[in-house]
């Protein structure tokens, strides 16, 4: 292996995401439309003897022991500083792995760094993730979010409206999707259980529905499809809690509001609310709980590079 890219201390920078719709059909090779948000996670390392992280994110040396053995590069000594809250369903992990990719491999290109960030996340922890969290943060554009066939890894950028504001609300319930049952539901729906299946072609059809209201501008139907999206994941996926589905109720009554779901792999994590950006003051006020206000980004390798030239 490499000792390290360059020999030199180097810098990499990546942004966590949001999925706007498609939840639990990545790894079953669905579509999705995920979009980078500005949240990011910052890593600065240099060659070492051995690995050793300064990190608050939960499993960060094994994260980055994987990452490097992906891309063939020796012990570094790491340290990461990140605005992507941990265990909150926007994909702190996913971030810190393309971080560490582009800064040990600037000049990889963005789908390879993604699909090893992919096979590292499911290396360091047993999960068999899908590709959607890296592919976002490594190709994401701002001012869109992304069309991404799992299968085919053939992407696209969607428009997003100007007039939406992604808002995250942490519902406080915070998991490693290690010791939750993800690894079932995926079992479960490979398997073609019909009440899994049921919502992974329910939830595909919902995505290019999405993508249709979006450039119709069509915020009503955006806000039903969101609706709908969170029942099949309730009801169907059972990957909710009674936390969540009281969080996204109360979301849903709120002006504003064009709608809201669970987001992420569930078992707790974030609520997504899509809010019409002149109402976000009186949204945040009134849902009563730590909200994040997001605007999509530049993924690690679009945007990042000549931001890291700066700093």
């Amino acid at each position: 292996m490499e000792s390290s890219p360059s020999g030199n201390r180097w810098l990499g920078r990546a942004p966590g995401r949001v999925n706007l719709i498609g939840e639990h059909v990545d790894y079953l090779g669905g579509v999705v439309l995920p979009a980078a948000v500005d949240r990011h996670t910052k890593v600065t390392g240099h060659a070492a003897a051995s690995w050793s992280v300064e990190s608050a994110v939960p499993g960060g040396l094994a994260y980055l022991q994987a990452v490097g053995e992906e891309l063939g590069v020796g012990p570094q000594s790491v340290t990461v500083s990140s605005e992507v809250p941990p265990k909150a369903g926007i994909s702190s992990s996913a971030a810190l792995l393309v971080a560490v990719a582009v800064g040990l491999r600037p000049g990889l290109d963005g789908m390879q760094a993604a699909l090893a960030c992919q096979r590292a996340e499911q290396q360091a922890t047993g999960v068999n993730v899908g590709i959607m969290d890296q592919f976002a943060s490594a190709l994401g554009r701002r001012g869109h979010a992304m069309l991404l066939d799992c299968t085919t890894l053939e992407y696209h950028a969607v428009p997003f409206p100007d007039e939406l504001a992604i808002a995250v609300i942490d519902s406080g319930e915070h998991r490693s999707l290690a010791d939750t049952p993800y690894n079932q539901r995926r079992r479960e729906a490979e398997a073609f259980d019909p009440k899994r299946r049921r919502h992974v072609d329910s939830e595909i059809a919902r995505v290019h529905a999405f993508v249709y209201a979006l450039g119709r501008r069509d915020f009503n139907e955006i806000g039903r499809l969101l609706k709908q999206s969170h029942e099949s994941l309730r009801d169907d996926f059972e990957v909710s809690t009674p936390t969540v589905d009281a969080l996204v109720e109360k979301a849903w009554g709120i002006a504003g509001c064009f709608g809201a779901r669970i987001m992420g792999a569930g078992f707790g994590g974030s609520v997504l609310a899509l809010v019409d950006r002149a109402q976000v003051k009186n949204f945040a006020t009134s849902i009563g709980w730590p909200t994040l206000i997001c605007a999509t980004a530049d993924g690690a390798y679009v945007g990042a590079r000549n931001e890291l030239r700066n700093e």
